[in-house]
């Protein structure tokens, strides 16, 4: 069994974003691992220099994702004329020389947000997959995310979480289970969130999770249920110090029944 913080991200907008084609900025349904180690790297006053740790948190992550609220989708438009601002330009290294096509004409940019949104995350830390140099505890990603070094934003800059991503002190943040998906199971869904399940059609929450932790044990073991289980191939592990999307990985998406949830949340009971 292990232990597990549970992060609730919730904002206006949200974007974890995927591979980039060109000047289309697509985001994923779902927190990514690179977004979730920068989110936490912040929370740590890491910065950029500090692109191996970085890199060395991302690959220790061992997280599942529950879709407590269903987003939109937004499509920003952006253009933005750069030929009369010199040769100069600030990026968030500093001020540098642009060259090419960035340097002259009309520049066009198409983002894609996740609008409001609500995920759970249970988050636990592959302690051993970590140098001595690297190492972080899970005590430490709370203590920073209680009280962070820098701006937290979920995704892009500008996605600023609506509230804090854990309970105030004193309120339950972690929970022991064997994954990080039973541990999602366990966290109860916030009673506004369950309450907008509850009206829908077919009562399901969404949930993605990393498929070598194993197939979800429902409460109603039936054929139904494994059927609803769909896993595919994305790019989500990001080398920090070369800021280039360098690994794939299997990740599973599965429906789970409203009736596995326990009823009562923490802070309904409190």
């Amino acid at each position: 069994m292990t232990e597990h913080l549970i992060l609730r991200l919730d904002a206006p907008v949200q974007a974890w974003g995927d591979v980039a084609m060109d000047p289309r900025r697509p985001t994923r349904a779902f927190p990514s691992r690179s977004g979730l180690a920068g989110l936490l790297a912040s929370a740590l006053g890491w910065r950029y220099r500090d692109a191996d740790r970085t890199t060395a948190l991302q690959d220790a992550l061992r997280y599942a994702v529950r879709e407590d609220r269903s987003p939109d989708v937004m499509r920003d438009y952006q253009t933005a004329d750069l030929g009369g601002i010199g040769k100069q330009g600030w990026t968030r290294w500093g001020a540098e020389s642009r060259g090419g096509a960035s340097a002259e004409g009309t520049q066009i940019l198409e983002k894609f947000y996740l609008v409001d949104g609500a995920f759970t995350v249970a988050l636990a830390l592959r302690e051993d997959s970590m140098s001595a140099a690297h190492a972080v505890a899970l005590d430490d990603l709370e203590r920073a995310l209680r009280g962070p070094a820098r701006p937290l934003f979920l995704g892009r800059r500008g996605c600023i979480p609506a509230a804090p991503l854990l309970p105030p002190p004193g309120g339950a943040s972690r929970i022991v289970a064997e994954t990080p998906l039973d541990a999602l199971v366990q966290w109860p869904i916030a009673p506004a969130d369950r309450q907008r399940l509850e009206a829908g059609i077919t009562p399901h929450v969404r949930a993605w999770y990393d498929p070598a932790d194993g197939t979800p044990r429902y409460h109603d073991a039936s054929a139904e249920h494994s059927r609803r289980i769909e896993t595919e191939e994305i790019w989500d592990r990001r080398d920090f110090r070369s800021n280039r999307f360098g690994g794939s990985r299997r990740i599973a998406q599965t429906l789970i029944p409203l009736s596995d949830f326990p009823n009562v949340h923490p802070e309904a009971a409190a």
